[in-house]
């Protein structure tokens, strides 16, 4: 049976100790492939076409039917939070912002959505800046996993999009892609321990991954290894979902992120999957290298009641 495998990565905000090093992945093959490698980059535009807000923050929403908002502050506050409230239940998406526009994705689909800016007044204690209920309606579901925004940021002249159409030169079909470059990303990085402490000491509040940074040191933490892993696949015209949840392990509940992509004629491939020729199945290479690939882990991972999704970017 033909097995494909896509990645899933860990961000343990608590526990950020399951990604292990890898040793450097063979250059890709020559090989020219059948499937067109050349990137697409859709660059976020904050155009003033529909604009709300006030003197201190702008809320364009002028492409809020592609599926993105862009947002900026010109206040004097250092601490300035934007959330965004999805139509239907669920946690609103919070966000820090700083100088210039930032670029945030509205994946909760067609809908009445809330968006609000927050400063600090001291501590934890915030007053609320600015709110305003929206109507969106996306134009293609599709359309927020293919741009960038603060968690997966890219433009044109990031060179981890050329890493992507490098590593897609011998790929025949999509499927081809993200296994080339799931092979690059977990063979290449390795873990970085100090980071990991950073985080979990609470020294890096607010962290955002680089992935031009990432690629040049060829290490980071598992959230690196995703935002990598997403940005060379968006620009190759592959939707993909950064999926940030929990995961119910056997030592208690782990804060984590993974991907998800879509294929076209599959749909969404969800969470860490095996494709045995006829089936899809969930499966995390991260547990299953660190486990030596047991049984139980394997038990563990391949049930789908053992992950809660949070957010989707």
């Amino acid at each position: 049976n033909r097995k494909i495998w896509l990645s899933s990565f860990f961000v343990m905000i608590l526990m950020l100790t399951s990604c292990s090093d890898k040793s450097t992945s063979p250059p890709p093959s020559s090989n020219q492939g059948t499937r067109d490698n050349t990137p697409m980059v859709l660059e976020p535009v904050a155009s003033g076409d529909e604009v709300v807000g006030n003197q201190k923050i702008t809320f364009d929403i002028s492409h809020k039917n592609e599926g993105y908002i862009m947002v900026q502050y010109t206040g004097d506050n250092s601490k300035v939070k934007v959330r965004i409230q999805n139509p239907g239940e669920g946690d609103p998406y919070t966000y820090d912002i700083k100088e210039g526009y930032h670029t945030f994705p509205l994946t909760g689909g067609s809908g009445q959505y809330t968006i609000s800016a927050y400063e600090n007044i001291s501590g934890t204690t915030y007053s609320q800046l600015f709110s305003q209920i929206i109507q969106v309606n996306i134009e293609n579901e599709l359309l927020p996993y293919l741009y960038p925004n603060q968690y997966v940021n890219f433009d044109a002249s990031t060179k981890a999009i050329e890493k992507g159409r490098e590593l897609a030169q011998s790929a025949n079909s999509d499927l081809d892609v993200v296994s080339l470059v799931y092979d690059y990303v977990v063979n290449t990085l390795h873990y970085d321990d100090d980071k990991a402490d950073l985080i979990k000491n609470g020294d890096l509040v607010g962290y955002l991954p680089d992935v031009d940074n990432i690629l040049n040191s060829q290490k980071g933490i598992c959230f690196d290894y995703s935002a990598l892993m997403a940005t060379m696949l968006r620009t190759q015209r592959i939707p993909t979902r950064m999926m940030i949840g929990y995961a119910s392990m056997p030592s208690g509940s782990v804060y984590h992120a993974w991907i998800s992509v879509y294929i076209e004629d599959i749909g969404w491939v969800d969470d860490l999957i095996e494709f045995d020729g006829q089936h899809w199945s969930m499966m995390d290479p991260t547990l299953i290298s660190d486990s030596g690939n047991s049984s139980t882990m394997r038990d563990f991972i391949t049930n789908q009641d053992n992950y809660l999704v949070k957010y989707l970017y």
